[in-house]
């Protein structure tokens, strides 16, 4: 459980933080793992629907491990890191790290790393039978901290819909819940969307 919370809270610094030389991670059963080279993509290449909920998200880079079958995305508007997402294709977190983003303690130790740490956000629990974890709202800045499983069912017996999906990271100008109910995957929709707002 030490290693999981572990991970969690650093993929949610690493969405807050300046660094981008960190290739090594250490992965939710604790072992070590190397990110690729991040690579630039277009914001409507994206995988995942951050830039369509967060309208000022203008760039996103994304890296692989484990021979591409974890993908992470993260989420920048100008320099600042707004939110790292990291999806596991064919598997799903264990209840380790279930158990961990139930955690309140382990989110307000994630506060403390984010600008948030000088104020009295209003914190809610994001529970829902494939949601986890907390959002906190002071203003219309949010910081957020949750798994959720956005794929279908991946056909394996021991597939009960746990979660497949990481997500961290603080912003302003954006509604948490909101933002934790819609995340997902980028629809065409939301990629045409996405599309028309940057081509104005």
């Amino acid at each position: 459980m030490r290693n999981t919370l572990f991970l969690l809270m650093t993929l949610g610094a690493l969405a807050l933080s300046g660094c981008t030389s960190v290739r090594e991670v250490e992965t939710v059963s604790g072992a070590k793992a190397y990110l690729s080279d991040p690579v630039a993509v277009d914001i409507v290449e994206a995988r995942f629907n951050v830039p369509f909920l967060l309208p000022q998200v203008d760039s996103v880079q994304r890296t692989l491990r484990d021979n591409g079958t974890v993908v992470q995305e993260t989420y920048y508007a100008g320099d600042a890191r707004v939110a790292v997402v990291e999806h596991v294709f064919d598997a799903w977190f264990n209840q380790v790290s279930i158990d961990s983003a139930h955690d309140e303690a382990a989110f307000r130790i994630f506060l403390e790393r984010t600008p948030m740490q000088a104020h009295f956000p209003v914190v809610t629990e994001m529970l829902g039978r494939e949601t986890v974890g907390y959002v906190a709202q002071d203003g219309d800045c949010v910081a957020f901290r949750f798994l959720k499983r956005i794929k279908g069912s991946t056909g394996y017996n021991n597939d009960t819909r746990d979660p497949d999906t990481f997500v961290a990271g603080y912003t302003c100008d954006a509604d948490g819940i909101r933002f934790v109910k819609l995340f997902g995957f980028m629809s065409p929709e939301n990629r045409a969307q996405v599309d028309r707002r940057n081509s104005i």
